[in-house]
């Protein structure tokens, strides 16, 4: 309902926006200016339009929303009033950059008040809804070109009047405009680096969407589409350009987007050429159908673009390219009329779509090169098509693919008091904290958190206070000083665990789901007061780990790190309990199997490292005691080198556990992960090997089950095996070269019919080495344990 005023707003303005869009080339023509002068007037809209997105912002920090909204929407009245009394093409040259101007800055206004009034789960409707609202106030705005002739100033008054009450519904709202954020930039150069493709059709469609709907009037006035007639079909063509985006995205959804692209700039191309055609054979139903289909791919271009440059861009740069989209779109909007506008000027008006059909195919020629040269992006990882106009700005803010940034409520007038005081005297300040928390605990939860946020506070000491004050909200006290204070949490979410430990749990994981960076302390803090929560703490985070890491997108795979988190978490928890490091491990790689490696290294790296230094303290002889007879030196080293390699086999026997259990959860990532545990263990190469072979062995299709028809099908099927075998033991042997020789043999001994595959791959054609390699196998040696 807050969106209502808004929306009723941005329709009046759209309406009094497609009046005009349609009345001034019709106008001009009637005054018998040429088309070239009319393209180059028509141009100059796309010029205001970039100064207001360079400086729109900066105005509305200034004068705030409704102001800026106001202001520019009256002065493009004042704008359209004026060319109403002169019929100059410099005038009116001037007055297109100013509605162009006034228009972007309208739109920044509408946009950044639709995206601070909307959640992350909400934006991508309100941008659809804002895209209906303006392309059903252009489609409608044209059609009062018939309640007068556009040869007198009737149609340039009732312009103003419509953009005058656009500012009405806003300026009665009761609402406050949001904060204006500071947004970084990306360079035109750097972005075309990244996407070559997303800028030069972004460009490209700059070029046909303003030529086409721009001069769109001027071709119609050729064929004797006027009046009416006219306004039904710049409707066509509206119309077209809305309903064509539905299987335009349904398809470059589920299809490599550049074949997506290439295909419908062909048949836009096609319909091009058609119309000219067809509007000299007075088909005119035709010619609507080809203007629509045409207007309609012209329009779905620039979305496309932006998806496309999406697919290659990282989430947190989306936002700062677009700044770079808008540029080349706006290049591209200034060159369109001007450019056709000459070759209408020398060829006819039927030059109109001539040439748009020309870069159409220029187009989809480049897009057909960057298919063979860059290999394309797998269709489950492009991002998703969201529709939008062309006829307004990016709603990047709006656009559900990009960063979502949650806005902070403005504070209370006490929580500002409290942090004024806070600067001057903190004691104060914590007291008022105090007493406010007491009187209300909503707001005593605001000011806490606002009076944490200041240099020199102790935010424990308040903390403190707060529990002692209202406990029964400490539960919301600790997530609101945690969200300002994140460095604090561990200390935090401690104190907490003293009071409530039944508490400490729910907490953490809450935290650790809103603040990433907290996860591994959150762990930490968990099992320390909680270690029987061992086993629901890791399947929490492995969960929780899991699914970011299915969303992450395919740009944005270098900077995750749920791989690493996933390792990190795991330690922290067998720490906290020793005997179950082994079923945690197990838990994690289970629900994500990338981390196997990573935590089998951790695991290996906590428990291996654990053993080394118990043998290291057990094995050094005391200084001290260097006197003592060599007898009895020999003596106890031969004791510890018996306790040495019990503890040995221990790990060897506990490191092959662990391979089973994790290649079981992980079975894609399982030889990674034994060639990491070889690396760590390399006595263990041999173990590890058969366990992995034994692995191997199982997986292989069972031939007594089913009686093989055909001798083929049984051939296909082993060298398969086979070819596992030899890597392993190429892998592992060179993990651990010392012990090749009993890889080999173990992974021989679990599958026998390797024999002949492993020694000739070990053996790399050379003869006396095969020989030994053969005799080794045929001579196993005894189990030194």
């Amino acid at each position: 309902m807050a969106l209502i005023p808004l929306f009723i707003s941005c329709f009046i303005l759209l309406l009094g926006n497609g009046l005009i869009n349609v009345l001034i080339p019709v106008r001009m023509g009637l005054d018998g200016m040429d088309t070239n002068t009319i393209g180059t007037v028509l141009s100059l809209y796309f010029v205001g339009m970039l100064l207001g997105a360079i400086y729109s912002k900066n105005l509305i920090k200034r004068a705030a929303h409704i102001r800026v909204f106001a202001g520019c929407v009256s002065l493009g009245a004042v704008s359209i009033l004026i060319c109403s009394l002169f019929s100059d093409p410099i005038l009116w040259g001037g007055m297109r950059i100013v509605i162009g101007f006034c228009n972007a800055c309208a739109f920044t206004a509408m946009e950044s008040w639709l995206s601070e009034s909307s959640t992350k789960e909400t934006r991508g409707k309100v941008l659809a809804a804002y895209t209906a609202v303006v392309l059903s106030g252009l489609f409608f705005g044209q059609f009062f070109m018939n309640i007068a002739s556009p040869e007198d100033s009737t149609l340039f008054v009732f312009s103003g009047i419509l953009l005058c009450a656009a500012v009405i519904p806003m300026v009665l709202s009761r609402n406050s405009g949001p904060a204006i954020s500071e947004v970084s930039s990306m360079s035109l150069l750097a972005l075309y680096k990244i996407s070559p493709l997303g800028v030069v059709s972004c460009l490209v469609s700059g070029v046909i969407y303003s030529a086409t709907f721009n001069l769109l009037p001027v071709f119609a006035k050729d064929y004797g589409i006027v009046d009416f007639q006219l306004s039904l079909y710049v409707g066509a063509a509206i119309l077209g350009a809305f309903l064509l985006q539905f299987p335009v995205g349904y398809l470059s959804d589920r299809f490599d987007r550049r074949t997506v692209l290439a295909i419908i700039l062909f048949i836009s191309a096609i319909a091009d050429f058609s119309v000219p055609v067809l509007a000299s054979q007075d088909i005119l139903w035709a010619v609507f159908l080809g203007t629509a289909i045409t207007c309609g791919i012209i329009s779905c271009t620039y979305p496309l673009s932006i998806s496309e440059a999406f697919d290659k861009l990282r989430q947190s740069e989306m936002v700062a390219a677009m700044g770079s989209m808008i540029l080349a779109f706006s290049i591209g909007g200034v060159l369109g009329p001007y450019t056709a506008s000459i070759a209408m000027d020398y060829y006819g008006n039927a030059a109109l779509f001539y040439s748009v059909a020309l870069i159409q195919l220029l187009l989809a020629g480049f897009v057909m090169y960057r298919m063979a040269v860059r290999e394309a992006l797998p269709v489950e990882d492009q991002e998703q098509f969201v529709m939008q106009g062309a006829s307004i700005t990016a709603s990047v803010e709006l656009d559900p693919r990009t960063e979502y940034i949650e806005q902070q409520p403005e504070l209370s007038s006490e929580a500002e008091t409290a942090v004024s005081i806070a600067e001057t005297d903190p004691a104060a300040a914590v007291k008022m904290a105090r007493a406010l928390a007491m009187a209300n605990p909503v707001l005593g939860v605001e000011v806490a958190a606002a009076v944490a946020t200041v240099h020199g506070i102790d935010v424990l000491r308040l903390y403190e206070v707060m529990k002692e004050a209202v406990p029964d909200q400490i539960l919301d006290v600790t997530r609101a000083v945690v969200t300002v204070r994140p460095e604090l949490a561990y200390e935090l979410v401690s104190k907490l665990a003293e009071w409530y430990p039944e508490q400490v749990v729910p907490v953490a994981a809450e935290i650790g789901q809103a603040l990433p960076e907290q996860r591994v302390e959150m762990a930490k803090v968990a099992v320390e007061y909680a270690p029987e929560s061992v086993a629901e703490v890791a399947e929490y985070y492995a969960q929780v780990l899991a699914e970011e890491h299915e969303a992450v997108r395919p740009a944005d795979r270098d900077e995750n790190t749920s791989e690493e988190d996933a390792a990190s978490i795991a330690s922290e928890l067998w720490q906290a309990a020793p005997e179950q490091a082994l079923d945690v491990a197990v838990v994690m790689v289970d629900a994500l199997p990338e981390s196997a490696v990573l935590v089998a290294e951790e695991y290996l790296a906590s428990n291996i490292a654990e053993t080394d230094e118990e043998a290291s303290a057990a094995g050094s002889p005391d200084i001290a005691e260097a006197g003592q007879a060599t007898v009895e030196y020999q003596e106890g080293e031969e004791v510890w080198s018996q306790e040495w390699t019990q503890e040995s086999t221990d790990d060897y026997h506990n490191t092959v556990e662990l391979v089973a259990r994790l290649a079981e959860a992980a079975p894609e990532q399982a030889l990674d992960m034994a060639v990491a545990v070889v690396e760590a263990v390399p006595g263990s190469a041999a173990e590890v090997a058969s366990e992995m072979a034994g692995n191997f062995y199982e997986s292989k299709p069972d031939d007594t089950d089913e009686p093989v028809v055909e001798v083929d099908e049984e051939q296909e099927t082993k060298p398969l095996d086979y070819e596992d075998a030899v890597e392993l033991v190429q892998r592992l042997s060179d993990a651990s070269p010392e012990n090749a020789m009993n890889v080999a043999v173990a992974v021989v001994e679990a599958i026998p019919e390797s024999a002949s595959e492993v020694v000739d791959a070990i053996s790399q054609g050379d003869e006396s080495t095969e020989g030994e390699w053969i005799n080794s196998v045929d001579h196993k040696p005894a189990d030194p344990v």
